[in-house]
Formats: structure tokens, C-alpha cells, sequence
């Protein structure tokens, strides 16, 4: 950030409280700004993504949608984000169909450049990282069994939270019932694949204020696989327990783990090898029998306390450890080759502590947020020759290390009954290190470490357009350090570390309106741009080593847009639309689409609920057009059309409840692809998904 703009970005938070006092006079006389009550419509929904502090999600500056746990839960196998996030605008899961690798998921562009996990996209589980320090995630951790809402936050306001913050996911589980209550699930699905699940919650009273809320649960989960070599295992726990000491303090304790023991990787197809048989493996996936196994372990501690009523602090503390096994489809045995075989073993962590204030300046409320956050990241990386499915000899061996500080401030304020101001201000540094273990007269020493430091402003005004209409606007700047993996190695196969390369920097702009239409329909509209300098990309892979380098900029212009309406007789009808054009700039490839990305996507869903009976149904319909498949755009994966439709019928009998359910996904039995690879080697971009498949289930659950 240049220094007139720090300047200015200083200036603008504390110029606040003095706009404050200007408009105070007209604020105490102006009239109230009246939001009337839709009953369940989304106007009416909190969220807590934005600034921290809740918020009704029709008053903040920004694109942000809420899906409710009933929605992520209904007539799902609840295994996989694609279930319930393809609703959403603006963000893209692509299911591979691959445990081994996961879903890829971006947020207007950012994040298409990987080709495993989740990048670019922060994650949190009931507000601890499940994002590493260089800006890896792992949305595989996440259990889907207990949700209460996911929370999605795209443009400029991400950036507050941090390095690679493209945008942000934030998912909370639900809380223990007010009575003890047991539950249990068992569903069935195609190609052989089940899950079944248990969880256990409740509400203990003690004291005058005091309270002990706990709920757990625990699923087991096989799945038989779509394609050739694809089957996988998971066994997952969650478990989040709250002590109540009084109205003004908790304490709160996370346990989340998952075991992995055996997800087969098909790999990627070449296009001849798609249209000739979309189930196959890829190339060498049987012969060196590609694989994953998983164990994962993290815990985090939150502590909340309302010193007064107009100041509270949070302190987080979250610990992980996080175990990986994985089988390459090559031998990996070239000398200087990263091997055949990783296994890594990876140690992570962190603190945060955060500060809120609400006060009165002549009468305008504002609330003020400040934190600091640290968080590390130690992982020993070795690499093995893979002997077609067994570890044969090192060729790897390096211990890598990643750390981050960060402090942010926020600042709320209703300057007038008509105009809401939010800004805010994140200053991170950022250090990485790789230190060779492994070095031989033919393999080169790759030791080297980098640091980068960034300050980022981000500001949004909501005007009261009228007591239903809102409009909004906001802009912030983005800071995506390379990861760990990136600074590897060097292009082309030269020796070292990858110290030349450098943070992309974004600035992001956004305006847009929110507006309750009628008493039952809400919509939602934002257009955006996005300018990106120093774009990370894939410059070459050799022997298992991939390099990446910096490719000029990238242009992303856009349109998210959502509508929402309850009809009569319980009818609900749902739509959304992302319009994405990203593409690189100032480069060799100017002009060309950035990879992995949909130019459009289509959502819709009409669902209807008969209370009387407990019958529920659902239709709904994805399109999607095509997505290139590398840099030079050479070669892309078909647009697509598909179709679902669910139903079940819930039942309350004295203290049981049940929900016995069915689904049909791919209606019209479509042959596509779900998901690419992007700069895949020998062409194998190619993930295909599967025909027409079905999912039948039910859950019961008492209350004691």
C-alpha cells in the first residue's frame, strides 16, 4: 500500500467519529428506517462474516449468502460442500469425484489455479482456520452431519481475513437441543456407497445463569466410486461443547477428526479417453495404485466475555495435526525427481485475540472491532519412489515452515437512519522457509526462505433507499502469497528455491442492491470488478516437480444475482446467476480466459412442504457453460445441463421424530464434465461425473 494511501486509509477511520457528529443534529430528527418482518426470508437472516459482529444480512456492504442447515442436510449424503453450495452465486464447487484430491473450489475466479484442495478461499469451522498459513485449505475436514448454516462471503470484504482471502466460508454447527436428544441416520446410494451416522446433544442447567451445552457427531462413510479405482473410506467426528458461566462469559471447546484410511485416485481423462469410456481410470492410476490416506486432528478453544455492555474480547487458541499418505500414478525414481510417493506430516496452529467496542458519538452508533492473529504452519515433506503401489527409495526430504501475523481494525457506523459505513484495515507479514534435507551430487539444494508483508483497506457504504431497498458499495485490496508448495522448486527444472516469486495483489470493486419486493420476495444484485497483478500460475511440471510463476494480470468483470421468494401454500422458489468474465492481461497470453473457470452458471430450485402430512419435495436445475482447461485455453470441458428432484416425509411421534427420504440426481442421465484439471500433464484434464444416481436414507431421533 503506497503511503498516501495508507494515509487516506488512516484518515477515513478516524475521520468517522467526526462525520458522526456532523450529521448527528439531522439524525435525531429523521425518521426511523422500518424493515418489515417477512417471516423466514433471507432479509431477516444474521450473519457474522462481514464485520465480525452481527449483522442482518440486508444491512452490510457486501455479497453474502446464508444456507441453512436444513437446506445442507435435506435429502443429501452431507459428504461433499458441491450438496449445498452450487446454490450459491459467485462461488463454484467442482466435485472431481476424486476423495483423494477433494472439491476444487473458487470465489469469482480465485482459486481456479490449483489442482487439489482448496486455495484462495478461507475456511473457518465455527470460526478456527481450516486454512493453513500459506493459504492452503482443507474443506474435507468439515463434517456436514450437524450444521446449523454456512456462511459465504465474496468480494472486497474477504480480504479481512487475510492472505489468499478470494473469499470466505465459514460454516457453524448446530448447538445442543434444550433437552437431551439422540439421533441416528443410515442412507444408501449408487455405487455401493452408504454412510451412516449418530449424534448426541443436550443442555444442562446449573447456577443462576450457568449452562453446559454439548453436541457430537460421528458418521462412517463408503462410498464404491463412480469411476474405475475411485472408492473411498471416512470416518469423521465432531464435537463442540460450551460452558456458560454466567450471562457474560463462555467458554467453548472444538473437537473435530478424521480418518481416511483408503481413497483410491482415478486421476484425470485425456478427451479421447472421456468420450470412449468416462468410468475409466487415467493413465498408470491401477499400475501404481494412486492413493490417499488421511488422519486429521485439530482442536480449538474459545473463550468469549462481556466485560460491560458496550465491551466484550474473544481469545482463540486451535491446535492441528494433520497426516497424509499419498501415491502418485509415476515411479517418481529420476534423481532429481520429488518421488512417487508423499508422505507428510503437518503441525499446525494458532492464536487470535479480538476486541469490540460499541459507543455513541452525538447520538450515531458505532461499533469498532480489533485483533491480532498469528497462526504457523510446520510440515516435514518426504518423498519416495513409488514401486507401482509400494514406498521404494527416498528422493525427498525437507521441512518447511510457514508463519503469519496479522492485526485488523473494523469500524461500524449508522452515520445517519439512512447510511451504514464500514471500513476496515488488515496489516499482514508473512514468512516461509524450505531447508533441504536431501541433497545429492545429482539433486540440488532447494533451501531458501522469503518473507512479504501487506497492508489492506477495504470500505463499504449500504444506503436506506427505501425501508425494503438497499444499495450498496464497497471496495477492498486483495494479498495472495505463494504456498509452500509454490516456492518449491524453480521453472523449468532449475535448481532452488523459488524466491522470485511474488504475492498477487487484487483491488476489488462492488456495488449492488438488496430489496424485499412485496412481503415474500427477496433480491439480490451486485456487479463487480477485479484487477489482479503478479497472477501465480503453473509454468512448468517435470518429474513430479511442479514450478509456477507470475503471468502479468488478470481483468475479472462480473454479476452475481439471487431471488428468493415464499409463496403461498408453502411453496418456495429459489434462483441464482453468476456472469464471470476472467481473463488475463499485459501478458503473452492477453486476452485468453483464466482456466478452470465457468464464464455462467444457473441455479434454480422449487421446493414444496405440506405440514399436515410432513411430505417435502424439491426440483431443481444446474447449467453451466464451458471452462477452459489451461492458460493458452488450447482445449475446454463442455457447458452442461442437470436436473434433481428429492422428497421424503418428516414425522414427530411423542417424543421421535423421523425423515425417511429419496433423491434422484442427473435426472436425464447427462454425460459430462464436473470438474477439469487445469494444466494437466499429457492432456488428462478431464474429471467426468456420474449418470443418472440416487441417494435413499432416513434419520430418527429422540428426545429424552
Amino acid at each position: 500500500m503506497s503511503a498516501r494511501l495508507m494515509h487516506g486509509a488512516v484518515s477515513l477511520l478516524a475521520g468517522t467519529a467526526l462525520a458522526s457528529v456532523a450529521v448527528s443534529a439531522w439524525a435525531q430528527t429523521a425518521p426511523p428506517v422500518i424493515i418489515p418482518s417477512p417471516g423466514t426470508i433471507a432479509i431477516k437472516r444474521i450473519v457474522v462474516s462481514a464485520t465480525r459482529t452481527r449483522q442482518s444480512s440486508f444491512d452490510v456492504p457486501v455479497s453474502i449468502y446464508a444456507v441453512t442447515g436444513r437446506q445442507v442436510s435435506t435429502a443429501n449424503e452431507q459428504e461433499n460442500l458441491s450438496e449445498s453450495l452450487d446454490r450459491v452465486p459467485g462461488i463454484d464447487v467442482q466435485n472431481q469425484q476424486n476423495y483423494a484430491t477433494g472439491v476444487r473450489i473458487t470465489s469469482r475466479g480465485f482459486g481456479a489455479q490449483t489442482a487439489f484442495g482448496t486455495r484462495n478461499v478461507k475456511i473457518l469451522i465455527d470460526g478456527v482456520p481450516a486454512t493453513q498459513p500459506d493459504g492452503t485449505g482443507d474443506s474435507e475436514v468439515i463434517d456436514l452431519g450437524d450444521v446449523s448454516r454456512i456462511e459465504v462471503l465474496s468480494g472486497p470484504f474477504s480480504v479481512l481475513y487475510g492472505n489468499a482471502a478470494g473469499g470466505v466460508i465459514q460454516v457453524f454447527s448446530k448447538d445442543g437441543p434444550a433437552v437431551p436428544t439422540i439421533s441416528g441416520g443410515i442412507l444408501a446410494s449408487s455405487y455401493g456407497s452408504w454412510r451412516a451416522s449418530a449424534s448426541y446433544g443436550g443442555t444442562q442447567k446449573f447456577g443462576t445463569d450457568g449452562s453446559f451445552n454439548y453436541m457430537m457427531n460421528a458418521s462412517d462413510f463408503y462410498s464404491g466410486g463412480y469411476r474405475d479405482h475411485s472408492a473411498a473410506r471416512r470416518q469423521q467426528f465432531y464435537g463442540k461443547y460450551r460452558v456458560q458461566v454466567d450471562a457474560d462469559t463462555s467458554y467453548t471447546l472444538l473437537v473435530d477428526a478424521l480418518n481416511e484410511p483408503r481413497s483410491l485416485d482415478p486421476g484425470g481423462l485425456t478427451a479421447a479417453q472421456y468420450h470412449a469410456d468416462p468410468q475409466a481410470a487415467g493413465n498408470n492410476a491401477v499400475k501404481f495404485d494412486t492413493r490417499k490416506s488421511l488422519r486429521h486432528f485439530q482442536f480449538g478453544f474459545i473463550m468469549r466475555h462481556r466485560i460491560d455492555a458496550d465491551n466484550s474480547i474473544r481469545l482463540l487458541v486451535y491446535d492441528v495435526n494433520h497426516d497424509v499418505l499419498q501415491y502418485l500414478p509415476f515411479t517418481g525414481s529420476f534423481a532429481a525427481s520429488g518421488g512417487g510417493v508423499v508422505d507428510l506430516a503437518r503441525k499446525s496452529g494458532g492464536v487470535g485475540a479480538r476486541f469490540t467496542h460499541k459507543d455513541q458519538i452525538a447520538g450515531v452508533p458505532i461499533t469498532a472491532v480489533a485483533g491480532v492473529d498469528f497462526g504457523y504452519e510446520d510440515q516435514h515433506r518426504k518423498g519416495y519412489v513409488n514401486n507401482y503401489g509400494t514406498i521404494g527409495g527416498l528422493r525427498r526430504n525437507e521441512q518447511d515452515i510457514a508463519r503469519n501475523i496479522a492485526e485488523y481494525a473494523q469500524i461500524n457506523a449508522n452515520l445517519t437512519p439512512k447510511i451504514i459505513f464500514d471500513a476496515g484495515l488488515r496489516h499482514s507479514q508473512d514468512y516461509f522457509s524450505v531447508q533441504d534435507l536431501y541433497v545429492t551430487p545429482k539433486l540440488t539444494n532447494d533451501t531458501g526462505s522469503v518473507s512479504y508483508s501487506h497492508t489492506s483497506l477495504v470500505a463499504g457504504v449500504t444506503y436506506h433507499l427505501t425501508s425494503t431497498t438497499n444499495l450498496f458499495a464497497d471496495y477492498g485490496e486483495g494479498f495472495e502469497t505463494p504456498t509452500l508448495d509454490q516456492l518449491a522448486y524453480l521453472p523449468n527444472g532449475e535448481a532452488g528455491f523459488n524466491a522470485a516469486l511474488v504475492p498477487t495483489t487484487s483491488e476489488n470493486y462492488e456495488a449492488g442492491i438488496k430489496s424485499l419486493v412485496g412481503s415474500r420476495t427477496y433480491a439480490q444484485v451486485a456487479a463487480f470488478h477485479t484487477h489482479t497483478n503478479n497472477q501465480i500460475v503453473v509454468s512448468s511440471s517435470n518429474n513430479g516437480r511442479t514450478a509456477y510463476a507470475n503471468e502479468g494480470q488478470t481483468g475479472r468483470n462480473g454479476v452475481d444475482a439471487s431471488i428468493d421468494s415464499f409463496l403461498p401454500h408453502h411453496i418456495e422458489l429459489y434462483g441464482s446467476y453468476t456472469l464471470l468474465k476472467a481473463f488475463f492481461e499485459h501478458s503473452a497470453i492477453a486476452g485468453k480466459a483464466l482456466p478452470g473457470v465457468p464464464q455462467q452458471r444457473i441455479f434454480t430450485e422449487a421446493s414444496w412442504h405440506d405440514p399436515a402430512s410432513g411430505f417435502y419435495t424439491s426440483v431443481d436445475g444446474q447449467w453451466q457453460s464451458r471452462m477452459y482447461v489451461d492458460n493458452q485455453n488450447s482445449a475446454y470441458a463442455a457447458g452442461y445441463f442437470t436436473a434433481g428432484i428429492a422428497g421424503g416425509f418428516r414425522q414427530t411421534i411423542g417424543k421421535f421424530g423421523f425423515d425417511e427420504f429419496a433423491r434422484v440426481d442427473n435426472l436425464f442421465n447427462r454425460t459430462y464434465v464436473g470438474a477439469v484439471v487445469v494444466a494437466a500433464n499429457n492432456g488428462q484434464y478431464y474429471e467426468p461425473s456420474p449418470g443418472r444416481n440416487f441417494v435413499l436414507g432416513a434419520t430418527a431421533k429422540y428426545r429424552f
